[in-house]
């Protein structure tokens, strides 16, 4: 055969095999290097925390490299807009939670990215409720007497927040819309100074994550007067969810992984079974449970109908009650 004959035959040989392999054959060139999780928010907060424990879960399942890569700055915007920017080649993930995925498109005038088109969710792991806690002194002992008190007293009372448009101000403004009360909203920068000031009297309550606020509530340096997740929490059996307190309300913060929205459905299907499976494992859930997250159905499903649920809760919220961080 001759040269030219030879090479000729040896490409399309080589181009048939390739389009023959299998779906499989081609999936399991995924992943050739480390996968990164960017998480738009600084090392030591929940979210990175989460971030983490799916790092090492899923390099534990998968036997891949697993890294996590702190962006953060803008309220989540500029790990979020990188992740947006990124190859959608399944080696960029990113750590999706409330604010940059449904809040901030009503908060900020302007994003350079669309959380609702330009990522795909992968899995929800974790939903975080908050506890509706208030300084002893405060003179009720439940969420009904609370919000009696607070409608004969319009502005005399004031709550602490995270910081303008956190899910602590959004649970406050919303519990506010649905009772027809009046409470002045303290905004600081982060939960440690805002619990301060509450635990020392200044600000009379705060709406604050869990794990943030549980071992204060267990001290009796504070009393809670609600969980403001759908059912009881078992650290704090005796108290009582918003909904049994007469607030049709029910909030978390949550945290989910997603992925550009054109990553490959074959990359995409891998990343979901993997990271599927991290999660199920009771080292994961016995994790998020001391995380202060509650069980959830932990598909791409679900997590994708919470993020039209919480778009349009939160963003109406946002709208009507006028917030806005620029």
């Amino acid at each position: 055969m001759k040269r030219r004959n030879f090479l000729q035959y040896a490409s399309t040989a080589t181009a048939i095999s390739a389009l023959g392999a299998s779906p499989s054959a081609r999936a399991q060139a995924f992943p050739s290097k480390p996968i990164r999780i960017i998480c738009p928010y600084p090392a030591g907060a929940t979210t990175d925390a989460v971030s983490r424990l799916m790092a090492n879960a899923l390099q534990t399942d998968s036997g891949s490299t697993v890294i996590v890569d702190n962006r953060s700055g803008a309220g989540g915007n500029i790990g979020t807009e990188a992740a947006a920017r990124a190859e959608a080649d399944g080696y960029t993930l990113l750590l999706g939670a409330l604010g940059p995925m449904a809040a901030n498109p009503a908060l900020y005038s302007r994003l350079n990215f669309d959380p609702a088109k330009d990522f795909t969710p992968l899995a929800w792991a974790a939903s975080v409720p908050l506890i509706w806690a208030v300084h002893p002194s405060f003179s009720a002992t439940t969420a009904k007497e609370a919000l009696e008190w607070l409608r004969k007293n319009p502005g005399k009372f004031s709550y602490a927040s995270a910081g303008n448009g956190t899910p602590q101000h959004l649970a406050g403004e919303l519990v506010k819309r649905q009772t027809g009360t009046s409470i002045l909203h303290i905004p600081y920068r982060g939960s440690a100074p805002a619990l301060n000031d509450v635990l020392g009297g200044t600000v009379q309550m705060v709406f604050e994550a869990t794990p943030a606020i549980l071992q204060h509530v267990q001290s009796g340096r504070l009393k809670a007067l609600a969980v403001t997740s759908a059912r009881r929490i078992p650290a704090l059996p005796g108290v009582p969810t918003l909904k049994e307190s007469g607030v049709d309300a029910e909030i978390s913060g949550w945290y989910g992984f997603l992925a550009p929205a054109a990553t490959p459905a074959d990359r995409k299907a891998w990343l979901i079974k993997h990271m599927g499976a991290a999660l199920a494992t009771k080292a994961t859930q016995d994790r998020l449970a001391e995380l202060g997250s509650v069980p959830i159905d932990n598909s791409p499903q679900a997590f994708a109908r919470l993020l039209d649920s919480e778009r349009a809760r939160w963003q109406t919220l946002i709208r009507e009650v006028g917030i806005k961080l620029d």
